[in-house]
């Protein structure tokens, strides 16, 4: 099944809302990061197949994580949405 724009819009608020709970709380934004990220990519690995999880990691580390520097959350959240099926495009 693939998410539709106000599944992920709700899981970007969720999990927004679990980085700045712990944020607000005094952990340090990389610990909380890091930890979201290890988590994001050990249930990738479970569950894609070998040539699915590296390429998705290609994509992910080669080109991605630049332009999100300069983008306000609002931007993310609408390039998450322009990348659904309905573009041919997913990244998530």
């Amino acid at each position: 099944m693939v998410m539709t724009d106000e599944q992920i819009r709700d899981l970007i608020n969720i999990l927004s809302d679990v980085f700045d709970d712990h944020v607000d709380e005094g952990v340090h934004p990389i610990s909380v990061a890091s930890v979201m990220l290890a988590v994001a990519v050990k249930q990738l690995k479970r569950n894609l197949d070998e040539e699915e999880f590296y390429a998705i990691m290609d994509d992910l580390t080669a080109n991605r994580f630049y332009k999100w520097d300069e983008m306000s959350a609002e931007e993310i959240e609408d390039m998450y949405i322009d990348d659904t099926p309905n573009n041919k495009k997913v990244i998530h």
